[in-house]
């Protein structure tokens, strides 16, 4: 597995980067692919981390909306794998076009009707689960196509659901021959061989670190800590003529969905990430917990962006692609860029905002001084970014909030690509605070915050 670094040269500091170099010579597995039918116990085969690691089962039992699709051929150990997610997920909802024939009500012959009602039935089920909040979602279908697993996705940008695809071929050695001897129904190589031509790979849009929904709006009350403390600095307030709380009620709202952003391509299209998703790497850490550290917050007119310490693993998941070098005037003007772009319709649900409740006096007293000595400086060359907020509901591709993030930041680092302390200037209740270019400004509050997230994909 190759991993190149590339820092962007923009000023005296540049936009880090972290690029997946694709080629097809790293075939190698990083695991071992097992023939379906062999002894192997399921338990061996399907060593996913949201399977086998504890750390990341627990997580999800408290995540809230997490959604699994189980794609795969006939033959490769679905069922195997949903009764795994069963015994780790006890209030499992689960849902297969094959319960439909399991009704004593339907018909039992399966045709091409018969077939279309059944996913009819399993689409409805799972809708009804989604309306209800019910969690985890279980989904087992062999979802050849990606027309047959959309309207799940559709489901899971309608009711803010994070998705797990559970595929299981990444565990199966797959060819028409092997699945014709391995099957107990008498299916045969042709059929297996036509079977196999129908797979299409669900790739998504964005990767990254997901948090719950819980964690999402305390998170999202953090950061009005954050905005009150700026109206200390006399230039916040009259740029955004701000002076007092209320002020600040309505010109922010905030993001429904939110996650640091590990990959995406500078056009936003699934395509342009595939050789990373596909990646052993990410296949490995795919649906795996990670605890991420909030050191800080970008402030702009248009966002509130978080700023995520990154350790060396998740450095070695970053993917963000630069679409071109950024002016000095581009900052707030970047999000004019869409006319002429056409967005899917559920990325823009999962990127809709929400109003703020503005609950000051609620949460103040859980602020917290935490000594410098004890905190580590924000280092550009460590940190990915998680949008929190914007003040209009214009729609910017995630790889132009990021870069303008990154050279705003930039020019505040040091060769090193740290931002020090001596860069800040205190502010009520131990705020410090630090004005960038372009009026922006970087915050840090008493201490830093630290959630728990699930690195998935953001599927559209």
């Amino acid at each position: 597995m190759v991993f190149k670094l590339h820092v962007w040269l923009g000023g005296s500091l540049g936009l880090s980067q972290v690029l997946f170099e694709d080629s097809k010579d790293m075939a190698e597995q990083y695991e071992e692919k097992y023939i379906p039918g062999s002894d192997a116990e399921s338990s061996d085969i399907f060593k996913f981390p949201y399977t086998v690691d504890d750390n990341s089962i627990n997580f999800i039992k408290k995540h809230g909306r997490i959604m699994f699709i189980i794609r795969g051929p006939p033959g490769t150990g679905k069922d195997s794998l949903t009764s795994m997610l069963v015994d780790c997920y006890e209030t499992a909802f689960i849902c297969s076009a094959d319960t439909y024939f399991n009704n004593m009500f339907s018909k039992s012959k399966r045709d091409s009707g018969s077939l279309m009602r059944s996913h009819k039935y399993c689409q409805e089920k799972v809708q009804n689960a989604c309306i209800k909040g019910t969690h985890p979602i279980i989904v087992k279908n062999t979802h050849m196509k990606k027309a047959e697993v959309q309207k799940y996705v559709d489901f899971a940008a309608e009711y803010n659901y994070t998705i797990i695809m559970a595929i299981t071929t990444q565990k199966m050695q797959v060819t028409p021959e092997i699945l014709a001897q391995s099957n107990t129904k008498g299916l045969s190589v042709e059929y297996f061989r036509r079977r196999l031509k129908q797979w299409q790979d669900f790739i998504p849009v964005n990767t990254g670190w997901f948090l719950n929904p819980d964690d999402s709006s305390l998170l999202l009350k953090q950061v009005q800590l954050n905005l009150i403390s700026l109206l200390g600095d006399g230039k916040f307030c009259s740029h955004f003529n701000a002076f007092i709380k209320g002020h600040l009620e309505g010109h922010f709202k905030a993001r429904k969905l939110l996650y640091c952003v590990a990959a995406c391509g500078k056009n936003n299209r699934s395509e342009e990430i595939q050789s990373y998703y596909l990646s052993n790497n990410v296949k490995e850490h795919y649906g795996q917990c990670f605890p991420i550290v909030i050191q800080g917050y970008i402030v702009t007119f248009s966002y509130i962006a978080a700023i995520v310490h990154l350790n060396e693993t998740m450095r070695n998941l970053l993917f963000i692609e630069n679409n071109r070098s950024l002016e000095e005037d581009d900052i707030e003007s970047v999000a004019n860029l869409l006319g002429s772009l056409t967005l899917n319709e559920n990325f823009l649900k999962c990127s809709s905002t929400k109003k703020f409740d503005y609950a000051f006096e609620s949460f103040e007293d859980t602020v917290e001084r935490v000594e410098e000595k004890d905190r580590e400086v924000i280092n550009i060359n460590n940190c990915g970014f998680m949008i929190l907020a914007q003040n209009d509901c214009k729609i910017v591709l995630p790889n132009e909030v990021i870069n303008i993030f990154f050279k705003l930041l930039s020019q505040k680092a040091d060769k090193h690509g740290e931002i020090g302390w001596d860069n800040f200037h205190f502010l009520d209740n131990f705020f410090r605070y630090c004005r960038l270019a372009d009026d922006a400004w970087l915050i840090r509050p008493p201490s830093d915050l630290s959630f728990e997230t699930v690195f998935t994909g953001l599927y559209v």
